[in-house]
């Protein structure tokens, strides 16, 4: 069972604090300790945190070979939380995973990897670079599962981005708070519900198979087009210490389970989960 992901490392910074995360990086570090091998195609600067960020990565079991080196700095987020433990975002830019840069050996090597799962999401595709990047291995190359987290931060994503995420996946996930900034794009026809919203969604890209859709303290939804079923989870009520990560150890817990089983109601209690243990600890992948 083989994941491979492009996108963002990011340092968290909490005050005096820096704590390494990213969606991508936080995805793959989940799905190594759950028994898969994943890698992660990113950049990073000439910088202190670089080090930093990869010796995390290989405490965590995540393959660095795609991980290049930038003249941009490491990227950094400054984070921010309200009084319920819901966490704001200020993405730093430029950073070095805007400047992902793939000539034909690396997507060669990538190719090689034989990734079961390839994933991404809107925020790698804010530059140029690594955009085209991404598109170089949507073109080149193919894989059984393609897993797009569209994971929208503010003014880190748009038509174009968002597009291409429902475009390509076979696996879609979002977030009911994601939900209407998706749907102002036009790109389906709104509904009433979230059943009816997620099935229009599915209806409308042929390629989407199954859609994740978190709902934070309600739990989450899972449909399955090819037998048009819905499937809910409860979330796992915890002690609520910090939300962020919290969707990323879904994605992965589900997608291992998944990957493994075929199994959605085992795939979904596993997301739940594994959510609820990030949820209730300072680290997005506690060890």
């Amino acid at each position: 069972m083989r994941i491979i992901s492009i996108g963002e490392i990011i340092f968290d910074i909490y005050g005096d604090s820096a704590v390494i995360g990213g969606a991508p990086l936080n995805f793959c570090a989940h799905c190594s300790l759950l028994g898969a091998e994943s890698a992660l195609i990113s950049a990073t600067g000439n910088d202190d945190y670089s080090e930093k960020a990869i010796e995390k990565l290989k405490k965590f079991g995540v393959d660095t070979s795609f991980v290049k080196k930038s003249p941009l700095s490491t990227g950094k987020c400054i984070v921010t939380m309200d009084e319920n433990a819901v966490p704001s975002y200020n993405v730093i830019r430029p950073a070095a995973y805007d400047d992902i840069q793939l000539d034909g050996n690396d997507v060669a090597e990538i190719k090689k990897y034989s990734a079961d799962v390839f994933a991404f999401g809107t925020l790698i595709q804010r530059e140029k670079a690594s955009k085209n990047a991404l598109k170089k291995i949507l073109s080149k190359i193919s894989f059984k599962e393609i897993f797009c987290d569209v994971n929208l931060r503010k003014d880190c994503y748009n038509e174009n981005s968002c597009r291409l995420c429902l475009e390509n996946a076979t696996i879609l996930k979002l977030s009911d708070e994601e939900e209407p900034l998706l749907a102002s794009f036009g790109f389906y026809e709104k509904k009433s519900d979230n059943e009816e919203t997620v099935r229009a969604i599915a209806k409308k890209y042929e390629n989407i198979r199954l859609i994740l859709f978190t709902m934070g303290e309600k739990g989450s939804m899972v449909y399955e087009k090819e037998n048009d079923k819905f499937y809910y989870f409860d979330a796992v009520k915890v002690k609520k210490v910090s939300t962020v990560g919290a969707g990323d150890s879904y994605s992965a817990a589900f997608l291992c389970e998944y990957l493994r089983s075929g199994d959605i109601e085992k795939s979904g209690i596993s997301g739940a989960s594994l959510s609820a243990r990030v949820v209730a600890s300072k680290e997005a992948v506690p060890m």
